[in-house]
């Protein structure tokens, strides 16, 4: 009987080292994080609405702001450009003019223009009238090199005979050397 107690008194020792190592390493419980918040989807956009209902629209003939002749004329839309003494060469300094009438002419084509050349009163009258055709000619070259339908544009040389000043001084004659700008109706020649 001493063997079995000494063999239960073991067996109880070793059932409480067993239940105080299990106590000893109790494993703390696995907390999870909490879940993340539902993630809130925005509604839907509204339809859009309906079309409008079909009506019948007549076509409305395009608003044109069509300057007359006269108009173009006295308003002096057309730019007048100068010449140096005895030269019938455009200056390089009145091309951003021409430019500008040429733009004005293809973009208003019911029209056509008279190009008049003039002169200052230095010269015979012979040569001054064949001098203010070279300046209407080189002007209206230069507008045809722009774009503009050469069939549009007529020349005639006044040479001295219509001066815009009349004084006998380098001011009045550099404002006598110029070509000139008319516009006529599509009819006139």
């Amino acid at each position: 009987m001493k063997a079995l107690l000494k063999l239960t008194g073991l067996v109880v020792l070793m059932v409480a080292v067993g239940t105080l190592a299990a106590c000893a390493k109790e494993v703390p419980p696995v907390v999870e994080p909490p879940p993340p918040p539902p993630v809130e989807e925005p509604p839907p956009p509204p339809p859009p609405p309906p079309p409008p209902p079909a009506r019948e629209f007549e076509e409305a003939e395009p608003v044109v702001d069509v300057l007359t002749i006269g108009q173009i004329n006295e308003e002096g839309i057309l730019q007048t450009i100068y010449f140096d003494y005895d030269e019938s060469e455009v200056r390089a300094d009145q091309r951003a003019k021409l430019q500008a009438n040429a733009q004005f002419l293809r973009d208003n084509d019911h029209f056509r223009l008279v190009v008049a050349g003039h002169c200052d009163e230095r010269g015979t009258r012979e040569y001054n009238m064949a001098l203010g055709e070279r300046r209407a000619s080189a002007t209206m070259q230069y507008l045809v090199s722009l774009g503009v339908p050469a069939s549009r544009i007529d020349i005639i040389s006044y040479g001295e005979e219509n001066p815009a000043a009349t004084e006998s001084n380098e001011a009045a004659w550099a404002q006598n050397r110029r070509a000139q700008f008319q516009a006529i109706d599509s009819n006139d020649r």
